[in-house]
């Protein structure tokens, strides 16, 4: 079903707000903003998610925090996520549940893709949804071909490159931060105190999914 009011409006707003996200750097971002679709035309909302993945009991307390937040583009962010989660479906990286790289990290990992092949808004060349951890949840170097942006919603840490990665050195990074992946840049995520959720855009080669290091 195609809308153009509720969950479609809500889509339009969250393009809007990730837009003035992605305007603080514009010379990583340009090319990812050119992607963000104008419009929510197209959007097909399915059934709703009935899946069963743990991390899921944490998205009503990200989503909490992140509306509080005092960045403005931020609660806007979360906002027309709360009015989009009806039509979510949580999923996992099949190469994570291949290999799980603990035994923790799958109960307090997922994400939603949004718009992208596989998005309740087909765009082939961009995929854009929400991850999320649980609490000081691990997410170890992976990589991918496509290249990468994050914007975190809350604070949160992060290595990127191969000496980061090689060192075990975490950079704290800030809810409205713009965080840069270039194409098989390995890179790593960890949750702190509270869970982690953020907005990823990948663009390029976005067929393929990411693969643990």
């Amino acid at each position: 079903m195609s809308r153009e009011t509720g969950s479609g409006s809500a889509l339009q707003q969250l393009f809007v707000s990730i837009d003035r996200l992605l305007a603080s750097m514009p010379d990583v971002t340009m090319a990812f903003r050119a992607l963000l679709p104008q419009t929510s035309e197209g959007f097909v909302e399915g059934s709703p998610d009935t899946g069963t993945l743990p991390v899921r009991q944490f998205w009503p307390a990200c989503l909490s925090a992140a509306e509080k937040d005092g960045h403005a583009a931020i609660s806007s962010v979360a906002q027309s996520l709360r009015d989009l989660t009806p039509a979510f479906r949580w999923q996992q990286n099949p190469n994570y549940r291949a290999a799980p790289p603990s035994a923790s990290f799958l109960a307090n990992y997922g994400y939603v893709e949004i718009c992208g092949p596989s998005g309740f808004l087909a765009t082939p060349d961009l995929r854009l949804g929400v991850l999320l951890l649980g609490p000081h949840n691990f997410y170890p170097p992976h990589r991918h071909p496509a290249e990468e942006i994050y914007l975190p919603l809350h604070s949160g840490f992060w290595q990127r490159g191969e000496d980061e990665v090689a060192a075990g050195s975490w950079q704290e990074r800030a809810a409205g931060s713009v965080i840069h992946h270039p194409s098989w840049m390995p890179h790593a995520t960890q949750a702190g105190d509270q869970p982690l959720a953020a907005i990823y855009l990948w663009r390029g080669e976005v067929a393929t999914a990411a693969k643990l290091d």
